[in-house]
C-alpha cells in the first residue's frame, strides 16, 4: 500500500477489503494466522494506519487487535465520540476504503450551517429545518448564532485542555475571546455602546458581522445559550460566570466618568469582574449581609471589612461588585460598591483564596477577604443605603442569564442522549428500540420544549415591557422561571445518567459531558437564589397583585 502523506490526493491509495485484511499487525499469542508489519483499520470509509498509535492507545492494544484489518466503524462509535476521530485523522489517515463516498483524505471543512444538528430536538426552533421562525427571530439572529458556534467550536480544544488540566482561565485566552466580541455579547445590552466604539476602532469583531448597535435581548439570549452549550462548565464560569452578573451592574449603576474605560477593559478580557454578594452569614437572604463599609475620617474612602464566599471568578477578578452594609440592619442599610484591585491603596485590603467545589478549578471560585480595604467614595454605585434595590434589579437579569445557560446545557445533553441511544447496543439491539428508553427521552423532550416556550415568553416581556412596569411585574415570573428551569434540569440530568450508566460517572469518553453536568448542575439550583426561595418569591410577588374582591 502507498504511504502518501495525509490529505494528499497525489498517489492517494484506495484499499480493497481484501488488502485491508492483510494489515493486521501482530496476532494474539498462539494465533497461528499470519501477522504483518502494519496494523490498519477503516472507519467511515477512511483507512487509518494505527501501527504506532496502538502502543499508546488509551483503551489498550487488545481492543485494536480485535478489529485490525477490518472496517471498525460500528465498533468505534460504540466506544468513542466523533471528535476523537477528528483529533487523530490527519496523523493516521493513509487512504480510502473501496466504495467509499469520500473524494480525498482531508476531512470536509465545516461551515456554521454544517454545525446545525439534525438530531431531533437538538436545536431551538430557530435552527430547525422547515419550522417557521417565531416573530421575534430574524436572519440576523440566525447568522449571529451560527457564527458564534463556529468560533467557539474552533476554540473548543483550548477550553477542554484548561478544564481537564485543572487550571485557571488565563488572561491571554480571555483576551482572545474578548476580541471576537463574545464577552460583550454575554454581558448584553448594557455594554453595546462601548462595544460599537471598539468595533469601529478595529479592536473587536462581532459574531455574524453585525453591528453592536443592532444587538438586542434576543442576541443576548442566544449568546448565553450557545456559550453554555459549547463550553465545559468550569471554563465557562471562569470566563463569564462572574463577569456577566457584575459588569452589567457597573455599566448601568456606576456614574463615574471612568465607567466606559472599565467596561472596555472587561469586554476585551483585559480585566475580569465578579459579583460579591454571598457571605458565610447570608446567601439568598441578601438583607442579612454583615460586610461593612464605614467612611474614613477624611471622607474620601469607604473602609470595607468582611468576608464574601462562593464568588465565581473571584480568583481572577480585578473588579468586585460588592454588597456592603453602610447603614442600619435590614435592606435599608445596604450599598453597592465597586472594589478595584488595580488601585494600590485598595489592593492592600483585598485577598482571595480558592474554594474547591464540585466545579472545575477553571471556575476560579473564591473566598474574598476585605480587611481595612480603602475604596474611593467615587466607586459607590447608586446612592448610599439604597443599594438593595439595585442588587435586586441585577438579580432579575442574573436569574434570566442562568436560565438561558441551563437551556443551552440541557439541549446539548438531550442531543447526546439521542445519539447514545441510537449507537449503544444492548442484548443485540440499540437502546432506542426499548420502550422504557423512549419514554425517558419523551419526558426530557416535553420538559425542554415547554421550558423553551416559557423562557421565550419571559424574554419577550423583558424586551418589550416598559422599564418601570418590568421592575415590578417581572421579578416574580423570573423567579418562577428559574425554579422551573432548574427543576427540569434535575429531571434531564437524572435521566441522562440512567441512559449513559457508568459513562455518566466517567470524566472522559462518550459520557464526559454528562459527567460534567451531573457533577455541577446543582450550582444553577442554588446560585442566584435557591429553588425554595425562588418558588416562594414568585408566589409572594403574585399575591401583591391579587385582586382583593376575587372569590371562588
Amino acid at each position: 500500500a502507498s504511504t502518501a502523506p495525509p490529505n494528499s490526493q497525489t498517489n492517494m491509495k484506495t484499499f480493497t477489503k481484501a488488502e485491508l485484511a492483510t494489515h493486521v499487525g501482530s496476532r494474539f499469542a498462539e494465533d497461528d494466522r499470519p501477522s504483518s508489519d502494519k496494523m490498519m483499520i477503516a472507519i467511515d470509509g477512511y483507512v487509518y494506519d494505527v501501527t504506532s498509535f496502538s502502543k499508546l492507545h488509551p483503551g489498550g492494544l487488545a481492543v485494536l487487535r480485535m478489529v485490525a484489518g477490518e472496517d471498525a466503524t460500528k465498533q468505534f462509535y460504540g466506544l468513542h465520540t466523533k471528535d476523537v476521530l477528528t483529533k487523530y485523522h490527519d496523523k493516521l489517515c493513509v487512504g480510502l476504503l473501496e466504495d467509499s463516498s469520500k473524494s480525498d483524505l482531508k476531512l470536509p471543512e465545516k461551515t456554521g450551517e454544517d454545525l446545525v444538528s439534525l438530531v431531533p430536538y437538538a436545536e431551538i426552533p430557530l435552527l430547525r429545518k422547515n419550522w417557521a421562525p417565531s416573530p421575534w427571530w430574524t436572519d440576523s439572529h440566525r447568522a449571529f448564532l451560527l457564527d458564534m458556534r463556529m468560533t467557539l467550536t474552533n476554540m473548543l480544544p483550548e477550553f477542554m485542555d484548561i478544564e481537564t488540566k485543572g487550571e485557571y482561565v488565563g488572561s491571554e485566552l480571555a483576551q482572545k475571546v474578548g476580541a471576537t466580541g463574545i464577552l460583550a455579547c454575554l454581558n448584553g445590552m448594557a455594554c453595546m455602546g462601548v462595544a460599537q466604539k471598539l468595533k469601529d476602532e478595529g479592536k473587536m469583531t462581532f459574531p455574524g458581522g453585525m453591528e453592536p448597535k443592532n444587538f438586542d435581548l434576543w442576541h443576548e439570549y442566544l449568546a448565553n445559550q450557545e456559550f453554555a452549550r459549547a463550553l465545559p462548565v468550569g471554563v465557562r464560569n471562569g470566563l463569564s460566570g462572574g463577569m456577566s452578573i457584575s459588569m452589567p451592574a457597573i455599566a448601568t449603576f456606576w456614574k463615574d466618568p471612568r465607567k466606559d474605560v472599565v467596561v472596555e477593559q472587561i469586554i476585551l478580557g483585559q480585566k475580569r469582574s465578579c459579583l460579591a454578594i454571598s457571605e458565610p452569614h447570608a446567601g439568598s437572604d441578601v438583607a442579612k449581609i454583615v460586610t461593612m463599609a464605614r467612611k474614613s475620617k477624611c471622607g474620601k474612602y469607604y473602609i470595607v471589612n468582611g468576608i464574601k464566599k462562593w464568588i465565581t471568578s473571584g480568583m481572577n477578578a480585578d473588579l468586585f461588585s460588592v454588597a456592603v452594609r453602610t447603614g442600619a440592619g435590614g435592606s435599608g442599610g445596604i450599598s453597592f460598591l465597586l472594589v478595584d484591585k488595580n488601585d494600590p491603596k485598595t489592593a492592600e485590603g483585598v485577598s482571595v483564596k480558592h474554594i474547591k467545589t464540585s466545579d472545575a478549578k477553571a471556575a476560579a471560585t473564591a473566598w474574598v477577604y476585605f480587611d481595612d480595604c480603602y475604596v474611593p467614595v467615587e466607586n459607590l454605585m447608586g446612592k448610599e443605603n439604597q443599594g438593595f434595590k439595585l442588587i435586586m434589579a441585577n438579580f432579575n437579569h442574573e436569574r434570566w442569564l442562568i436560565c438561558a445557560g441551563v437551556m443551552g446545557g440541557i439541549r446539548m445533553i438531550l442531543k447526546e442522549c439521542f445519539l447514545w441511544c441510537m449507537q449503544r447496543e444492548v442484548f443485540g439491539k440499540n437502546l432506542m428500540s426499548q420502550p422504557v428508553i423512549r419514554n425517558k427521552l419523551a419526558k426530557m423532550i416535553g420538559s425542554i420544549e415547554s421550558l423553551e416556550g416559557y423562557m421565550e415568553s419571559i424574554t419577550y416581556q423583558m424586551a418589550n415591557m416598559e422599564h418601570a412596569s418590568a421592575m415590578t411585574e417581572l421579578g416574580g415570573p423570573t423567579a418562577i422561571l428559574k425554579y422551573q428551569t432548574t427543576r427540569i434540569m434535575t429531571l434531564v440530568v437524572d435521566e441522562a445518567c440512567q441512559l449513559f450508566g457508568g459513562r455518566a460517572l466517567t470524566a472522559s469518553g462518550m459520557g464526559k459531558n454528562v459527567e460534567i453536568i451531573q457533577r455541577t448542575y446543582k450550582f444553577a439550583s442554588i446560585l442566584g437564589g435557591s429553588e425554595e426561595i425562588m418558588a416562594d418569591l414568585g408566589v409572594r410577588q403574585a399575591l401583591q397583585f391579587f385582586p382583593p374582591d376575587a372569590k371562588l
